[in-house]
């Protein structure tokens, strides 16, 4: 009986942690700390503090991100994420950019409200995904949001690869040429490398200071490398493209010319990380349901087949006085035996 009660218990249990128990505890973490690394070579951007374009430069751009548990709750996920663009060979800060992401635990839906912003702009409408990819995440397209044009863009499944022996799903977003930001009152008219009577013809020039008003035109391709199991990016590169465009809508300077990839070491830090997490996600999505549900069938097999062979055993033996063929008549002598040597 206690065979047959254990069996239907993990019987019953089994859908419950499959069903149930998974849904409620299968989900992002709320406290998360992950720290990465893209570097371009042979790179180009423009340095703000010498008004100089530099060429053949190396460029990393270290991102961190920290989860904040206490703006999130059992539904809702807050992550903070800052990442700094710099040269280091030349002590350069070219750009920092900083995000607070609120998403569903379970789509990986963006969401607004408790603080969410972009470079600390509350105004900002962030949506599709972004830090976080649903657990499970499936081969289509998925609006992804770019904090650089501050916008959602289609972002693509192109297919499986293997990143540190674990297979992932590839999606690529391309962005458009985009305008990000109009600088005023302007650059030096002498960054743009044009005559003087030309200059002082664009729309936007300000004699004054001698500047040009120009609007910066971003582009780019970003590649994510997304854990199938966990919804966790392994993997990133960004090719990226600036350019300043005058008032009459020409490109006159390429200011940034990025190819950022994540150096090796960030790589294997995601994939571990990501590889944790899937332990526990099929351990309550497979292997105590599936591994409870087969524990219990044997019991319950084991638990009945010992009831009904229990049954089917004859006696060990008569009461006194009776022999193994039963009860002997009233009056009935027991037979002669011969005596035993």
């Amino acid at each position: 009986m206690i065979l047959i009660g254990a069996g239907a218990f993990f019987l019953a249990l089994a859908p419950l942690v499959r069903f149930y128990v998974a849904r409620q505890v299968v989900a992002a973490p709320l406290n998360v700390y992950e720290k990465t690394t893209l570097r371009a070579d042979n790179a180009t951007y423009l340095d703000t503090s010498k008004w100089r374009v530099q060429k053949g430069a190396t460029v990393t751009a270290t991102n961190t991100t920290r989860g904040d548990v206490r703006a999130g709750d059992g539904k809702i996920a807050v992550w903070d994420s800052f990442t700094s663009i710099e040269d280091p060979t030349n002590n350069a800060k070219i750009e920092t950019q900083t995000q607070r992401a609120v998403f569903d635990r379970r789509t990986a839906g963006m969401r607004n409200g408790r603080g969410a912003a972009v470079n600390g702009d509350s105004n900002v409408r962030q949506s599709g995904v972004g830090l976080f990819w649903p657990i499970g995440v499936k081969r289509k397209t998925y609006p992804y949001f770019d904090i650089s044009t501050k916008r959602t863009w289609p972002m693509t499944y192109e297919g499986e690869e293997k990143v540190h022996g674990i297979t992932t799903y590839r999606f690529v977003q391309q962005i458009p040429p985009t305008v990000t930001d109009t600088i005023k009152p302007g650059v030096p008219a002498s960054l743009l490398g044009l005559p003087a009577k030309q200059v002082a013809r664009l729309p936007g020039y300000d004699k004054k200071n001698n500047a040009v008003m120009v609007n910066r035109v971003y582009q780019a391709t970003t590649t994510v490398w997304v854990d199938p199991r966990t919804g966790a990016p392994v993997n990133q590169e960004q090719k990226v493209t600036q350019t300043l465009r005058t008032s009459d809508g020409v490109d006159r300077l390429t200011v940034a010319d990025l190819d950022l990839k994540m150096v090796p070491e960030s790589q294997r830090d995601l994939v571990d990380l990501s590889g944790g997490q899937a332990y526990k996600v099929a351990l309550v999505k497979a292997w105590l349901p599936y591994g409870g549900g087969a524990l219990g069938i044997v019991l319950l097999v084991v638990g009945l087949a010992l009831a009904v062979t229990g049954r089917r055993e004859p006696a060990p033996g008569g009461a006194a006085g009776e022999s193994a063929e039963g009860p002997r008549p009233s009056g009935e002598q027991p037979p002669d035996r011969e005596p035993s040597s």
